[in-house]
């Protein structure tokens, strides 16, 4: 399995022992497309499922595009997950997706409006899932609901500290957190452009893991460095809170799909297996409870043992 290369790749036999012990997909993915319409918003948003094969009852990851993005973003991600037995869920935002592009003031696009409107898309697909029988060949039946996670990059990784329960200075109502969700994966993480961050995100107690760079900023678009967008796992509570920090990763190496200005037009082998392998291992232990994907991300013998000279990777 493409699951099981991966982690001997990155983390040899600690990985391979992982991997091996991990339920997985036996069988070929099943693709499907639909757009959802949010009636009380009159709002449609177009979705991509990924359903592993089997009739078992599989746990869920929501995946949220950054800005300019669509349900092309997250693929290599979206894919790893499926394949190691999850379903998957990519949601495209209207008003901050590519329709965007070569508009004038498309970064105004990242105001708090789109921000609250990409986290009502990813609640209402939340609550859609109990209600929905299947969406063309896919059968919504098998995911189980209580086994939620969400996962975005950028500007989706922002859509996710909002579901996940990050404090605004300003009232939403309804609230944007969304109690279902049992963990949530930030590629790209920021810390709040207004107000105070110690205050943002001191009420996310659910397991979090945040993945960035030492090049993972994007100054001409957002003023967040690199060193900020760690400030999110600092402050959180303390409790299942991880940091995965990879030497030399810029922004674009998250986003999870091919880019003509990337090298051979994808991450390198080492960001995109890490991520994998990581992403995995924490589904695995806040998803399923796997107590060896737990051991393996806190022990030091585990993730760490497979990291290049300037990554670092750490738990709170």
């Amino acid at each position: 399995m493409m699951f099981a290369r991966f982690f001997r790749s990155v983390l040899a036999a600690g990985l391979a022992l992982l991997g091996a012990t991990a339920a997985q997909a036996t069988g070929p993915i099943t693709l499907c497309e639909g757009v959802w319409v949010d009636p009380s918003r009159e709002r449609p948003i177009p979705i991509r499922i990924r359903m592993p094969a089997g009739t078992e009852k599989v746990g869920v990851i929501l995946f949220s595009h950054g800005l300019g993005g669509s349900l092309d973003a997250g693929t290599i991600w979206a894919n790893a997950w499926a394949e190691a037995g999850y379903a998957v869920i990519n949601m495209q935002h209207r008003g901050s997706d590519s329709a965007i592009f070569g508009k004038p003031g498309f970064r105004a696009a990242l105001g708090s409006d789109q921000l609250i409107a990409r986290a009502r898309d990813m609640r209402f697909v939340i609550r859609e899932l109990g209600i929905r029988r299947e969406e063309g060949i896919c059968d919504l039946r098998r995911i189980d609901q209580r086994r939620i996670g969400i996962a975005g990059h950028s500007f989706g990784a922002q859509t996710v500290q909002a579901v996940a329960g990050q404090v605004f200075p300003f009232p939403i109502e309804p609230p944007l957190v969304d109690l279902k969700v049992r963990a949530a994966l930030a590629l790209s993480p920021s810390p709040p452009l207004v107000g105070s961050p110690e205050v943002a995100f001191s009420r996310i107690h659910i397991p979090f893991l945040s993945i960035t760079g030492t090049e993972d900023a994007v100054p001409t678009v957002i003023p967040i460095t690199a060193e900020q967008r760690q400030e999110p796992f600092r402050l959180m509570p303390a409790g299942d809170k991880f940091l995965l920090v990879l030497k030399g990763a810029t922004h674009e190496m998250f986003a999870g799909q091919t880019f003509a200005s990337m090298l051979n037009g994808e991450p390198p082998a080492h960001v995109r297996n890490t991520v994998i392998a990581t992403s995995i291992a924490f589904w695995r232990a806040t998803l399923d409870g796997d107590v060896q994907a737990i051991e393996w991300l806190y022990s030091v013998d585990g993730l760490r043992a497979g990291l290049k000279e300037g990554d670092f990777f750490e738990s709170r």
